[in-house]
């Protein structure tokens, strides 16, 4: 059915490959169906559009009690163990649940539509919008079960190959509209029911030829009340992590939302966009850190675990403030350059979390080493505890600041789960931290940073987009190269690093 039969250090190859390759193809079409919308949309009705999916995202980490994500769990167990009655029943559990639990959800969306577009939202205009997403709701979730099935397997090629096929639909289907002229916020809504109607039919039917057919066709279905209730058990203290996680990830939108309105939205998920920018580059590392972990946990090499991550922080540090200095820089030429005048404002709000960034990257190493060494419940009540401190400072923040306090609070609310996550760690995973190679960087990058605020930013007054684009360009490779020179030995170590641990060394 998968890749059973291959090495662990094949498997690691193959879907690093995948993994990398797949989504910087895929990660910047997001981005340009953005900028397009951006174009088209006024400030209001792109709040209202993301201010929505932000919505359904919520929604939907308590539709199905954690019975998709379990799948990641229980499919690699029921593989090893050559029970393919038991993957097909599970998963025919997870499409029960889903269907009934979306349905339901998705019509009180539905009938509720105009006092959550009036009450919640503060536009009416939000009304026919939600009516559509409810349809993009119910098929999301059948989405996310076909994908991380793909996942579950460790077929990354086809979980990323549905989700390419999916952003590239909504692309063409996008400049279709522009092309016919019909660019109101209600043709831009149908546009992501169009991208996951070609992403759902693709998926299903990779996942009926290439494996339903194969191995799960001819086994009947049958309701196994034991297995039923190990999933349902082992899903709940999984809907419990995936629900703070979302909570989380989604609290400052929904708050903006009811306590400033959809142009404030607008604003941010703009600024949302740009910030995720280094994390289009370093995410896939992120992405693979954990099972390495694992690994050498199983193998009590705790000295290995240590010394990947005072390697991954030393650099995160440096790479870290190289993005932050840049960013605070020149956080007015960028959002103009991707995004049009309309949406300089965000560069504000950009300047308030980005010189917080490098904690958001050492948090990701150390949630990484807590999954790895089976510390879930340690994640769970950091995140919990976050939610309650970053809600409070929201509150605090949006009243007296405005919308560039959430930016803010998320900054803060990076720091605080840092240093959660290194009291959770204990001292048998502190690091030593390389105080010479870290204050060398942070001279020059100081050095250089008012060098391009008083020598490079004048020089972005009064010029058009494309002329910004071509200067930035050149700006930011002279910019990042500049430090790949100053540390040469050291970017050729994390590189020879980095290729040991996917050769699984």
């Amino acid at each position: 059915m998968t890749e059973q039969h291959k090495t662990l250090s094949e498997k690691f190859l193959t879907n690093t490959f995948w993994l990398y390759l797949l989504s910087y193809i895929i990660a910047p079409i997001g981005y340009i169906i953005k900028i397009i919308l951006t174009g088209e949309l006024s400030v209001e009705e792109i709040g209202i559009i993301y201010g929505i999916i932000s919505l359904v995202t919520l929604i939907g980490a308590f539709n199905d009690f954690g019975i998709t994500e379990s799948l990641k769990y229980f499919i690699p167990r029921f593989l090893n163990e050559g029970n393919y009655g038991k993957i097909k029943n599970i998963l025919f559990y997870s499409i029960s649940i889903q269907t009934i639990s979306s349905t339901i959800i998705a019509s009180l969306l539905y009938i509720f539509s105009n006092n959550i577009a009036v009450g919640y939202f503060h536009n009416v205009e939000a009304v026919q919008t939600i009516q559509i997403f409810c349809i993009f709701f119910i098929g999301i979730n059948f989405f996310q079960i076909i994908t991380t099935f793909f996942l579950a397997i460790q077929n990354t090629y086809y979980s990323k190959i549905i989700d390419l096929i999916r952003l590239v639909s909504s692309l063409l289907f996008t400049f279709l509209l522009i092309f016919l002229n019909k660019t109101s916020l209600e043709y831009f809504s149908y546009m992501w029911i169009v991208g996951l109607g070609f992403g759902l039919i693709a998926g299903i039917s990779i996942f009926y030829n290439k494996f339903y057919k194969v191995y799960l066709k001819k086994i009947p279905i049958s309701f196994d009340k034991k297995l039923f209730k190990t999933v349902i058990k082992y899903a709940l203290l999984v809907f419990m992590g995936a629900q703070a996680a979302t909570i989380l990830s989604q609290i400052d939108m929904q708050m903006i939302i009811y306590l400033l309105g959809t142009k404030e939205v607008g604003l941010y998920t703009v600024y949302l966009s740009i910030i995720g920018i280094p994390f289009l580059l370093l995410g896939p590392i992120f992405a693979l850190l954990m099972p390495v972990f694992s690994d050498l946990h199983s193998k009590n090499k705790i000295d290995g675990i240590k010394k990947i991550k005072g390697l991954l922080s030393n650099n995160f540090i440096v790479i870290g403030f190289t993005f932050n200095a840049l960013f605070f820089i020149f956080a007015h030429v960028i959002t103009f350059i991707l995004f049009g005048e309309n949406y300089k404002i965000s560069g504000n709000i950009l300047q308030y979390s980005i010189l917080f960034l490098i904690f958001n990257f050492l948090l990701q190493i150390n949630f990484n080493i807590l999954a790895g060494i089976g510390k879930v419940t340690a994640r769970v009540k950091i995140i919990s505890i976050a939610i309650i401190i970053n809600f409070t400072l929201n509150l605090i923040f949006l009243k007296t600041i405005g919308v560039e306090g959430a930016a803010l609070a998320t900054g803060i609310g990076w720091i605080i789960i840092w240093g959660m996550s290194e009291i959770y760690l204990g001292k048998k995973y502190f690091i030593n931290y390389d105080i010479k190679f870290l204050t060398k960087n942070l001279f020059f990058i100081g050095f250089f940073s008012v060098f391009a605020y008083y020598g490079v930013l004048p020089i972005f007054e009064g010029i058009g987009r494309g002329l910004s684009i071509l200067y930035m360009i050149i700006f930011s490779l002279l910019w990042f190269g500049l430090f790949g020179i100053l540390n040469g030995d050291k970017v050729k170590n994390f590189t020879l690093e980095i290729k040991k641990l996917r050769k699984g060394k």
